[in-house]
């Protein structure tokens, strides 16, 4: 049963079982927790493999005593190389079929016999020797392999690592398929006929063959010091030396890529099976991100078909990028792409190590088509050759696609030929070709429309002339403002011509009328050619106005001499340049955009300079807190800030990017300095960034930043967006915000013509309008808004208010018992729609109702009379408010038999007929029932009589 072991036990264990190496190599696996943070791990210890949520990893005694002081439990695991005893191959036994490992002395035979064989396709070259003094051997093959030609340089090498054996094999295999199949496979010969191919097969010999040059068994990662090589390159974001000491196979390896001009490589590895691609050292992605997915994805797919099922499919696709899977620093992938221009990629081909020899056969089945894709790709995408044009030789020259590249994501011409040959995924492109000495030149519009298109673009660089060219560079000048009085000004002038410019002489003049000159004139030194940068011998002496306005830009003439030469040209200067510093107290000065784990905040404790300062926010392990504004440049210049940091030294930093592409980084404790960065003119986003790596703490683990001075800045000029106001109604409170859009910092809002004066209305400085309006009419003012550089804008706005709402009914006509009753109540004044109510709902226990629009209806279901109080309020709450008197009557006229309106005999004559002699029934019964006892019978008759003829009581019907 496997158990967990100790510092100590794992060391004797191992120290049992060393081999001939002259350092103990450590294997083990610790499980991934929650928490755990590679990033640090990784620059302990040489991390093989982060699979299925364990890590597999390498180490020195020294690493693993680090490691172990993390508290971190492993697990020992036999070390890779001796898990079999493989069969070795030498010459005397006869054809190899490259199923067996050959000894040293067979490696180094079979690469001559290589050369030998082929004299005009291969030339073996030894570039360098390992610790140990073994070859790093090299084969050239070419159709012209003497020849230095138009053709891109492409590189395989392998086991840099070397227990990882499968490249090493398979990359003779290569060089052997690639010899002997010349003029045969047509893709062979296109390959051998177009590009100077170089194959590495051991990279490191002295790891390969740690147990003796006549076996591979007991070979090591490290070399023969003890160190991974594949951590000890140059790293784009920690340094040179990432891996300790520069190891002489990593130097040679160096040296070798510095003298050739490599276009496309890869490096071969074991003990996984996906292509790895970059970056390894930080999370931001290449520039050619896109071409890269799909090279890698062309490449294992190929693997894949000519595979079973199952190989070669690590994380699903068989692809992925490199810090997705584990970040490691000092990589020779991201080596030879940032620093050598070179699209290098990590292929690990075998999950074993160092597998068994009889399988070696299969690899080559699966992956042959595969290491001839990954070349041709450099016969595609943009190349050519660069030339001068004078004299037609070649010239070492940048690539750059404008606006496409970042990181070094450049290549670069071959000097020896001047060719350049820039994969690049389909679009369309604006490329640069630069060179020391020479005149830029720039293609646009240059398109690619799939992944298997060359377009060839030769250009020939003029040579920047013998003269000089002399144009200004800059001053010494701090953050000029309105009315600085006798500024002295040191000037600086460049020489970009290609002669020494003598006895130099600069005037300045300007027209501009914040600007004055007391001294005008002074001589600099002899300045250099092709750059040189020489500063006046005297200060120039002027004053700015202080009427000037801020964030004014001032035009500077200036009359340029030297022998045999002269130039008008002009500079500008910047006045009241926009600086942050936070007094505000808040973010508001610019448009400042928070992200990360955590928003920056303002603090009053230990400012640079006033009261406040930018802090980052509160965040914990691998997380960041960012700010970042973007801003258009006026002109070339600085952005120049003031920071402090106070945070784990080497680890957790405040950087600082212009346009994503980081400019600096600081760590540990730096109390308040200044950073100065230089800016185009343009667009650009400006950010600072504190993130932590993925353990630990230290000081107040955080970054401040103040007092930031921006280069001259194109501002958008403030305007009121508000160009219409609501109407109103007098009498009701008013509240309306104005807008605007532009402008710098906080604005300023003011009624500029008095116009809101004895109008009950007021305009706040936050731009509110609001009171309440004391009369109706039209309302008419001219707003202004100014901004904190003087940018302000001026708007009419009128608006119209209506009188208050005024009820106009006073009396409204009688309604009849059970008969449909509808009139409308009116009212003037008031804005827009008016909403009418009944107060106190008295109207509904008659059958009536008071609608929205003023209208009382229904049918009322009694007599009598009813007061009730009308509402109306107009859109904007104007209201008023009336009491009305409603009688409700009778449906008929009591004793009014015949319904004639009257009451006569002929009523008691109708009322008789009904009783006695069956006579049609009154048309309204209760007006018959004249005596109100709840029956029409002889009584009625009687009371009608007597009322008419015998001056009886009054009649009483039975009225509902």
């Amino acid at each position: 049963m496997k158990k967990l072991l100790s510092l100590a036990a794992v060391v004797l264990l191992l120290t049992i079982t060393a081999d001939a190496a002259n350092f103990t190599e450590y294997y083990f696996k610790f499980k991934l927790d929650a928490g755990m943070h590679l990033d640090k791990i990784s620059r302990i210890i040489s991390i093989d493999n982060v699979k299925d949520g364990e890590v597999y990893a390498y180490a020195n005694d020294r690493e693993l005593s680090e490691f172990q002081s993390l508290g971190i439990s492993f697990e020992l695991l036999p070390r890779p190389s001796t898990l079999i005893i493989p069969e070795m191959y030498t010459f005397d036994k006869g054809v190899w079929d490259f199923d067996t490992y050959p000894t040293y002395s067979t490696y180094l035979a079979m690469m001559d016999s290589f050369a030998v064989a082929f004299p005009s396709l291969c030339i073996v070259e030894t570039v360098g020797s390992s610790v140990e003094g073994r070859s790093i051997v090299f084969a050239k093959i070419s159709d012209n392999v003497n020849i230095e030609e138009d053709e891109p340089e492409v590189m395989y090498t392998g086991t840099i690592h070397g227990d990882e054996t499968t490249g090493y094999v398979s990359m003779l295999r290569l060089i052997h398929y690639l010899l002997n199949n010349y003029g045969t496979d047509s893709l062979v010969t296109r390959l051998v006929d177009s590009c100077e191919i170089w194959i590495n097969p051991a990279s490191n010999p002295d790891g390969t063959y740690a147990g003796g040059n006549n076996t591979v068994s007991g070979a090591t990662r490290y070399n023969a010091n003890g160190y991974d090589l594949n951590r000890n390159f140059p790293d784009p974001e920690d340094g040179q030396y990432p891996g300790g000491t520069r190891q002489v196979e990593t130097q040679v390896m160096m040296d070798f890529a510095d003298a050739q001009s490599f276009v496309i490589a890869a490096n071969y590895h074991g003990g996984a099976e996906v292509v790895n691609y970059p970056w390894d050292t930080w999370s931001t992605r290449h520039a050619d991100d896109t071409w890269w997915q799909a090279v890698s994805n062309l490449y294992a797919d190929s693997a894949q078909y000519f595979s079973p099922s199952g190989y070669l499919d690590d994380f699903g696709t068989g692809i992925t990028n490199g810090y997705d899977w584990y970040t490691i620093s000092g990589g020779r992938q991201d080596y030879m792409n940032y620093y050598r221009g070179c699209r290098e990629v990590t292929l690990e081909i075998s999950n074993t190590k160092l597998p068994s020899q009889s399988t070696l056969p299969n690899y080559w089945n699966y992956l042959r088509v595969s290491f001839l894709n990954y070349f041709e790709h450099a016969l595609y995408g943009i190349r050519g050759i660069v030339t001068d044009a004078q004299t037609g030789l070649p010239v070492a020259a940048t690539i750059t696609l404008s606006g496409h590249d970042n990181n070094n994501s450049f290549v670069f011409t071959d000097p020896d030929v001047g060719d350049y040959h820039r994969m690049v995924s389909p679009g369309t492109y604006t490329m640069i070709i630069s060179a020391a000495g020479y005149i830029p030149d720039t293609t646009s519009g240059i398109t690619i429309s799939n992944y298997i298109q060359t377009i060839r673009i030769d250009r020939t660089l003029e040579p920047i002339p013998d003269d000089p060219i002399i144009s200004y560079a800059g001053t010494d000048l701090p953050v000029l403002n309105p009315g600085d009085d006798n500024i002295p000004m040191t000037l600086s002038l460049r020489n970009d011509g290609g002669g020494i410019a003598y006895n130099v002489r600069c005037s300045l003049y300007t027209a501009d009328p914040y600007i004055s000159f007391r001294e005008e004139a002074a001589s600099f030194p002899n300045i250099a050619p092709l750059g040189g940068i020489e500063a006046s011998l005297v200060d120039y002496i002027f004053s700015v106005d202080a009427s000037c306005p801020n964030n004014y830009m001032a035009t500077i003439q200036m009359y340029i001499t030297a022998d045999d030469y002269e130039n008008y040209t002009q500079f500008q200067l910047p006045i009241g340049q926009i600086i942050e510093d936070f007094e505000t107290g808040d973010f508001t000065l610019l448009d400042w955009i928070q992200s990360g784990d955590a928003a920056w905040t303002i603090t009053s404790s230990g400012p640079y300079e006033g009261t406040y300062c930018a802090k980052s926010g509160n965040i914990g392990d691998d997380e960041n807190s960012q700010i970042a504004v973007t801003v258009e440049v006026a002109s070339a210049g600085n952005i120049t800030f003031r920071y402090k940091v106070s945070s784990e030294s080497g680890w957790d930093y405040l950087r600082f990017l212009i346009d994503d592409q980081e400019k600096g980084s600081w760590a540990g404790t730096v109390a308040w300095a200044q950073a100065t960065f230089p800016v185009t003119a343009g667009t650009h986003t400006f950010a600072w960034k504190y993130d932590k790596d993925e353990s630990q703490s230290s000081g107040s683990d955080c970054g401040w930043i103040d007092y930031i001075v921006f280069p001259p800045l194109v501002t958008e000029a403030v305007a009121i967006t508000t160009t219409s106001l609501p109407n109103w109604t007098a009498g009701v409170p008013y509240s309306q915000q104005l807008q605007a859009s532009g402008g710098t910092g906080n604005l300023t809002w003011t009624d500029n013509d008095g116009g809101l004066s004895g109008t009950g209305l007021t305009l706040s400085t936050g731009g509110l309008l609001s009171g309440t309006p004391s009369s109706s009419g039209l309302i008419s003012f001219e707003a202004r808004v100014e901004d904190e550089v003087s940018s302000s804008d001026l708007q009419v706005l009128q608006f119209n208010l209506s009188p208050a709402v005024n009820i106009t009914t006073t009396s409204i006509p009688d309604a009849v018992l059970d008969a449909a009753y509808s009139y409308q109540l009116t009212a003037d004044g008031g804005l827009g729609n008016k909403t009418w109510n009944d107060q106190d709902d008295d109207l509904t226990a008659l059958g009536l109702t008071l609608n929205g629009g003023g209208t009382i209806t229904g049918t009322p279901t009694s007599t009598g009379t009813v007061e009730f109080t009308a509402v109306v309020v107009d859109q904007v709450g104007s209201t008023d408010q009336a009491p009305l008197t409603l009688n409700i009557a009778a449906s008929c006229i009591c004793g009014d038999i015949d319904n004639d309106g009257k009451v006569d005999i002929l009523d008691i004559i109708s009322l008789i007929n009904y009783k006695f002699k069956s006579g049609s029934a009154p048309e309204h019964p209760e007006c018959a029932n004249v005596n109100n006892d709840a029956n029409i019978d002889v009584l009625d008759i009687v009371a009608l009589v007597n009322f008419k003829f015998k001056s009886g009581p009054n009649l009483n019907c039975g009225l509902k």
